[in-house]
């Protein structure tokens, strides 16, 4: 361990992120704070920048970035923006050499794996075009940092420019450096819980290094550094592809999801009994207790046997790697496949049964259907988070974790069974019929996707097809919102349209048949018109990309009373027989169902 400044950290080494690290992760606040670091040593004369944590077998060998490669890869960046801008081509040469490019060793600091050529060619000035969600963040990054060296030059020019220079190769870090790899990621296990907050991911990396360190003589250190670098690199693109305006999933994109939610869905699915442990049997566990509950007194138990630890350990990181590589493939399908998009991005399905889900795809049998019902597990997925955790609202764990566990011990007729039952304790049919008719939906998580089912019925009965992806994420990226067909706030006279009082019209008011989908531009648009005028102006329903919202106004032209009680009522109890034909639980109700609606 070492104190040292920048310039002493740089010199004599070759840095090197391995190509199993996560992406460059990185947002502009990240940035600004490292601008702040070195503008508040500028005023005190010094700062701690942080530890970096390094293994080199050899003094020959390059010097592999074990903790510290994000604030590296920053410090890279901004050296060479702010060396770029000098006008003393010889200083510029200089320093260059020093930091960036040495004429006989080459980059001073690179970036294995997919990234490095396009690091490489971003520093050289060629604007790459980024072909992944961490280069896209590079990228970002990069010209942030250009664009506030620029920034300094118009502030104070070249003096400044020196100024920060040399404040900043003279800031102070902390070095450890380690012979042995999975020691030093060990290392960093340590220091970092010592204060510095770990994702669970890190930790559970570090962990299974350990024991391969400690117990197997380090056989598997690089395979699970390997294996977690896909993880983590699924998990940025997961990220990546759940932010696409028109696929935007709203579960993964909230900045709260990361790669310990995974984690802890994969602990759901997870098959540990053939290597004598047990997994996923506690439905309320956290990512911490999937650490402390489940993998070190797993570890613990087999560490006294090598084989029995290391294909535990194998086991374990390949499907874990795997179960992350198949939410990438589910979130990519959403482009290609209907039904994934309608369940993932319009229903945001619920959070607890995506280790299901996940499984299920890794296993292969969600596009499979069973000798008991028609329908595929993909298309039953849909069918028991509309049913139970939307429109029921409840989210009952054990009895989906009780499913997920068994998976890889069970039929495509048990998992069908296991559903159909499932749908039938929380959400019946009887039950169904009357939340559809007689309660409120206008806030339900399952509206939309009810809503694009009266679109798809609309357009069959005109003999057009459903819409398809491209016209599904065109809509939904120009934005889509619930209209109130009866507004909200009534400037008519409620007896005239059916209501004896206000009460009653609050009661009736966000029931399902007062309810449309409708474009936000038009919803604004229809906000203080009255119903016959929605039906009516020609900017208004009638200029709906929606089939459905132009149906409904096609049948009320004409009439003194363009909408009352009575077609509320109506047109509840229709949508309430469409869905339950749509999403029945029982096959012979299935069966009537026209084949070209079993596609989604």
């Amino acid at each position: 361990m070492s104190k040292q400044t920048i310039e002493t950290f740089f010199a004599g080494k070759n840095l090197v992120v391995p190509s199993y690290q996560r992406d460059y992760a990185w947002k502009e606040r990240n940035i600004d704070e490292l601008f702040a670091d070195v503008e508040e040593a500028l005023e005190v004369g010094g700062h701690y920048l942080g530890t970096f944590i390094l293994s080199q077998q050899s003094t020959s060998a390059p010097v592999f970035v074990v903790d510290g490669q994000q604030r590296l890869t920053t410090l890279t960046m901004l050296l060479d923006a702010l060396i770029g801008s000098l006008e003393n081509a010889d200083i510029r040469t200089v320093m260059r050499s020093t930091y960036i490019q040495h004429p006989l060793t080459g980059y001073k600091f690179q970036v294995l794996g997919e990234n490095k050529d396009f690091f490489e060619a971003m520093l050289a000035k060629q604007n790459p075009e980024p072909t992944s969600a961490g280069q896209t963040r590079l990228s970002k990054a990069y010209q942030h940092i250009r664009l506030r060296v620029q920034d300094l030059v118009k502030q104070g020019g070249q003096p400044l420019l020196l100024q920060w220079l040399t404040t900043l190769t003279r800031m102070e870090v902390l070095e450890f450096i380690e012979r042995d790899e999975g020691k030093a990621i060990r290392m960093f296990q340590t220091v970092n819980d010592r204060g510095v907050p770990l994702a669970k991911m890190d930790i559970v990396k570090s962990l299974l290094v350990y024991y391969s360190n400690r117990y197997l003589d380090g056989a598997l250190d690089q395979s699970i550094a390997t294996q977690f670098g896909k993880a983590f690199r699924s998990f940025n693109n997961v990220k990546a592809l759940a932010n696409e305006p028109g696929y935007q999933i709203r579960h993964i994109d909230r900045d709260s999801f990361r790669e310990d939610d995974v984690l802890r869905y994969h602990y759901f699915a997870f098959n540990a009994a053939p290597f004598g442990v047990e997994a996923g049997g506690d439905y309320n566990a956290t990512t911490e207790s999937v650490l402390e509950s489940f993998l070190k007194p797993a570890l613990q138990k087999l560490r006294s046997d090598p084989q029995k630890l290391r294909v535990f350990i194998e086991a374990y990181t390949a499907d874990l790697t795997g179960f992350f590589g198949a939410l990438e493939a589910l979130v990519q399908s959403t482009r290609t496949d209907r039904v994934n998009y309608m369940l993932l991005v319009v229903q945001d399905l619920s959070a607890t049964l995506y280790p299901m889900l996940i499984r299920l795809h890794l296993m292969g049998w969600l596009q499979q259907t069973s000798s008991i019902d028609s329908r595929t597990l993909q298309s039953l997925m849909e069918l028991v988070d509309l049913r139970v955790f939307k429109l029921r609202g409840t989210n009952p764990q054990a009895d989906v974790f009780a499913i997920t566990r068994g998976l890889g011990n069970t039929t495509i007729e048990q998992v069908v069974l296991g559903l159909q039952s499932f749908c039938n304790k929380f959400m019946p049919d009887a039950l169904l019929t009357s939340r559809l008719v007689s309660e409120d939906l206008y806030r339900n998580m399952g509206l939309q996707r009810m809503l694009w089912e009266e679109e798809d019925q609309t357009r069959l009965s005109l003999q057009q097809p459903a819409a398809d992806i491209a016209e599904l994420s065109r809509l939904n990226a120009a934005g889509l919102s619930v209209e109130h067909v009866l507004p909200q706030n009534p400037a008519f006279d409620i007896a005239s349209y059916g209501f004896k009082d206000a009460e009653e019209f609050e009661e009736h008011k966000h029931r399902l048949g007062n309810l449309l989908l409708l474009e936000k531009g038009l919803n604004s648009a229809c906000q203080n018109a009255t119903v016959e005028s929605k039906v009516t102006v020609p900017t208004l329903y009638a200029a709906s990309g929606l089939v459905s919202v132009k149906a409904l106004a096609a049948s009320r032209v004409g009439k003194p009373l363009g909408y009352k009680l009575e077609n509320i009522e109506a047109r509840s109890q229709s949508l309430a027989q469409l869905m339950l034909q749509r999403w029945p639980i029982s096959v012979a109700a299935f069966a009537n169902v026209p084949a070209s609606q079993n596609e989604g």
